[in-house]
């Protein structure tokens, strides 16, 4: 039986339409958040590869991918992507960006609407500066229950890379410890951490930290080996 509460379809319709104008009028900018001419974001994309460096995937999930700044680095250790966005603009741009790739398959599509278990399962899922969005849009259950369909489009010992601001008293959508629990939340959907670190730097005067985290699917199997050992 499913029990999962569910808002009423017109509620759900309206937080999605608050969604896309929202990230429709980001991307209708020029180079929106200066994700392209940002020497902080460049960096912060370097730190993000680290993780990523000396390992191939398959198969990757890349949620929020706007308009592909960080995709064209992904393609660089993956065998295909399947990038998603919410705005029609991003994917547009993102489209336009890596034209000439064939191993990017681009959707236009609201994440927490969609199905990842059919589409998996993924080596690799990016995260990176979107789920305090769907924090603030959505209720709590269905953020939780979106975290657990991730971990289920996993593959065994397949990867999740999470990546968000750590913001101060204001920045209200990254406060710490919202930023922090949302991590604990794929913690305790089955993930581990395997590795984790703070990206710092300053962007527009103002000194920014980045958790970057690198999660693991465990494979039940050896995690029954080494526990009986």
């Amino acid at each position: 039986m499913d029990c999962r509460i569910r808002l009423p379809a017109m509620d759900k319709e309206a937080i999605h339409q608050r969604a896309e104008h929202f990230f429709e009028h980001i991307w209708e900018q020029e180079d929106a958040w200066a994700l392209d001419s940002s020497s902080f974001e460049q960096a912060r994309y370097d730190a993000l590869m680290a993780e990523l460096e000396g390992k191939r995937y398959g198969k990757v999930l890349e949620i929020g991918c706007g308009a592909g700044a960080f995709t064209a680095r992904l393609v660089r250790v993956a065998d295909h992507i399947i990038a998603i966005d919410i705005s029609p603009t991003a994917v547009a741009k993102a489209r336009q960006r890596l034209a000439d790739v064939n191993k990017v398959s681009f959707l236009t599509a609201n994440v927490m609407e969609s199905k990842f278990v059919d589409d998996g399962p993924f080596d690799l899922i990016v995260l990176s500066e979107t789920i305090y969005y769907l924090g603030w849009l959505y209720p709590f259950f269905d953020l939780a229950w979106f975290a657990s369909q991730l971990h289920a489009a996993t593959a065994s010992n397949g990867r999740l890379l999470l990546a968000n601001t750590l913001g101060v008293f204001g920045d209200y959508l990254v406060l710490p410890w919202l930023i922090r629990t949302y991590h604990d939340l794929f913690r305790n959907v089955g993930y581990v951490v395997e590795n984790e670190s703070t990206f710092r730097g300053v962007k527009d005067s103002v000194a920014i930290e980045v958790l970057i985290t690198m999660f693991r699917r465990a494979d039940e199997q050896l995690n029954l080996t080494v526990g009986s050992s």
